[in-house]
C-alpha cells in the first residue's frame, strides 16, 4: 500500500501540473497539496476495498477517475468556502456545466472535469440525484454558521454532506448496483464527516462553524452521536449480498477510519477528565484541540481501536 499511495502521488502530482499548464493557472498551493494527498488513500483504503467484493481492485480507468474526483469536490468546496461565486453561479456549474461560463482558472477547470465524468457515468439519472442531494447538503452547510441551528438540523447536515460525497464515487466504479451497497457507501460517507468534524474543531470553532462536535459541552453526548453513526455503517456492511469472509476483511481494511475517530474522542475525554462538562471550545488552547496522529501515543491508540472495530469489541472511551 505505502508503495502504491506513494506512486499514486507522483501520477497525481503529474496530471495537476499538467492542468496548470493547460488551463494556464495554478492550483492553490493547498489545494494541489490536498488532492495529491487524499485522493490516494480513498483509492487503496475505500475504492479498491470495494471492488475486492467482486475479486479485483479498481482498475486504471477507475482510478483516474478517483483522482477527477478529487479535483471537483476539492474545487467545489474552496469556491463554497471562499464565496469566490456568487449562489446563482455555482449553481450553475454544478448542476449545469454545459450551459456554464466560466472565468476563474478554478472555475474552468472544475467544469471541465465536471463534464468528464458526467460523460462517463452508465446511470445518468441516479448519478444526477447523488449530485443534485449533495449540492443541496453544501447549500444548507452555510446554516452551520447561524448560532441557532439545532443539533438535529446539524447531524442531518453533515450525514448528507458525508454520505451524498462519498456516493458520488460509487459512480466510477464498475460494480453491480443495488440500494444495499449505496447505503454502505453513504454510511461510510457520513462517518467519515464526522470524523473530520472531531478534528476540525479547533478550526471550525475559530471559523464561526456549528458541528456536532463542537456545538455540545458533555464528551459523552459527542460520543454517543459518533458511535451511532459507526453502527449505522456496521450494520450497512453486514446487509450486503457477499459472504461474511469478504465482509469481515472489508471490515478490516476500513478499521483505520473509525479508529482515527476513537483516537479525536478519547482527546476529549482526556480534556473533560473528571469535570461534570468540557469548557467552551473556544477558551481551550490550539494544542488542546488538535490530534497530532504523528505522536506515537496516538498511532499507538490508531492501532489498539483498530483492532477492537476490526474484531467487533467494545471500545471503553
Amino acid at each position: 500500500m505505502l508503495f502504491g499511495l506513494t506512486l499514486s502521488e507522483m501520477k497525481a502530482d503529474k496530471l495537476l501540473k499538467n492542468i496548470e499548464l493547460r488551463f494556464n493557472g495554478k492550483f492553490a498551493p493547498t489545494t494541489f497539496k490536498k488532492i495529491k494527498k487524499f485522493q490516494g488513500i480513498q483509492q487503496f483504503i475505500i475504492n479498491d476495498s470495494f471492488a475486492n467484493f467482486e475479486d479485483r481492485t479498481t482498475n486504471t480507468k477507475e482510478r483516474e477517475n478517483n483522482k477527477l474526483y478529487f479535483i471537483l469536490a476539492s474545487l467545489y468546496d474552496d469556491l463554497m468556502d471562499e464565496n469566490i461565486v456568487s449562489q446563482a453561479v455555482l449553481n450553475e456549474m454544478f448542476l449545469n456545466p454545459e450551459n456554464a461560463k466560466p472565468k476563474s482558472f478554478s472555475e474552468v477547470v472544475l467544469i471541465d472535469t465536471h463534464l468528464k465524468l458526467l460523460n462517463l457515468i452508465q446511470n445518468k439519472e441516479a448519478y444526477q440525484k447523488v449530485l443534485n442531494n449533495i449540492h443541496q447538503a453544501q447549500i444548507d452547510s452555510l446554516e452551520q454558521l447561524k448560532n441557532d441551528i439545532s443539533l438535529e438540523r446539524i447531524l442531518s447536515i453533515t450525514e448528507r454532506k458525508g454520505g451524498y460525497s462519498l456516493l458520488m464515487c460509487r459512480h466510477y466504479i464498475q460494480m453491480s448496483a443495488y440500494d444495499v451497497i449505496d447505503n454502505c457507501w453513504y454510511q461510510l460517507g457520513g462517518m467519515i464527516q464526522m470524523t473530520n468534524d472531531l478534528y476540525d474543531i479547533y478550526k471550525d470553532t475559530m471559523a464561526g462553524i456549528h458541528t456536532f462536535a463542537n456545538t455540545q459541552n458533555e464528551f459523552e453526548k459527542i460520543r454517543d452521536q459518533y458511535e451511532s453513526q459507526v453502527h449505522k455503517y456496521k450494520l450497512g456492511i453486514e446487509k450486503l449480498a457477499y459472504n461474511d469472509s469478504k465482509k469481515m476483511i472489508f471490515q478490516i481494511k476500513l478499521s483505520l477510519i473509525p479508529a482515527l475517530g476513537f483516537v479525536a474522542l478519547d482527546n476529549l475525554k482526556q480534556l473533560q477528565g473528571k469535570a461534570k462538562n468540557l469548557k467552551p471550545f473556544k477558551d481551550y488552547a490550539r494544542k488542546d484541540l488538535i490530534v497530532d496522529m504523528e505522536k506515537v501515543k496516538n498511532i499507538i491508540k490508531l492501532i489498539k481501536f483498530s483492532y477492537q472495530i476490526a474484531n467487533n469489541k467494545t471500545i471503553n472511551i
